[in-house]
C-alpha cells in the first residue's frame, strides 16, 4: 500500500510539473503562489527550490525575452536500472577520436553522463547514436589517457 505522504508528494509533483508546462513562471514565489491557489499548503522557498531540482527544471530565456523555468524532455535526467558496466561493452580510439559501444539504447544514457563531466575529464563533447558514441578528446596528443580515464570512471576494459 502507497504511503499517504507518497502519494500527496506524487500529487504535487504531477501539478508542479503541469504548472511548469502551462504558464511562465519567472520566480519561485510565483511558482509557491500558484501551488497554493491549488491547495497546497505551506509552499517554501526551500520546497519550491527542491521540486525545481527534483524535475530537473531549468531556467531560459523565453520568446518573449522573459526569463522563466521549464522542464524540457531533451533535458530530463535520464534514468537507469543497469549498471554502467553492464551497458558499456568497450571503450576505445583510432588516435583521432574514442568510440563506445554500448548495449542497444545505451548511448544516449552514457553519452549525456560524459557530457556533463566535460573537459575535467579530457572531453571536448560527445555524439550519440543508439549503441555507439563518438567521443571528441580535448587534445588528440592526450587521446590514450582520456580513453583510459573514461574506463576507470565507467568500470569498464579496452573492450571486445
Amino acid at each position: 500500500m502507497v504511503s499517504k505522504h507518497k502519494e500527496n508528494e506524487s500529487i504535487l509533483i504531477q501539478a508542479f510539473r503541469r504548472l511548469l508546462k502551462e504558464q511562465c513562471y519567472g520566480s519561485q514565489g510565483q511558482l509557491a503562489k500558484a501551488l497554493s491557489a491549488q491547495g497546497f499548503e505551506n509552499m517554501s522557498q526551500a520546497k519550491i527550490s527542491r521540486l525545481l531540482s527534483k524535475l530537473g527544471a531549468v531556467k531560459i530565456r523565453n520568446a518573449s525575452n522573459q526569463m522563466i523555468y521549464i522542464v524540457p524532455d531533451e533535458l530530463a535526467v535520464p534514468k537507469s536500472k543497469q549498471s554502467i558496466e553492464s551497458v558499456v561493452l568497450s571503450v576505445k580510439n583510432n588516435g583521432m577520436q574514442i568510440i563506445l559501444k554500448t548495449g542497444i539504447g545505451g548511448a544516449p544514457l552514457i553519452s549525456r553522463m560524459l557530457d556533463s563531466m566535460g573537459e575535467s575529464a579530457g572531453i571536448l563533447g560527445t555524439l550519440a547514436g543508439d549503441d555507439t558514441i563518438f567521443i571528441a578528446p580535448i587534445k588528440a596528443s592526450r587521446i590514450d589517457e582520456i580513453t583510459e580515464t573514461i574506463q576507470n570512471l565507467l568500470g569498464v576494459k579496452g573492450g571486445n
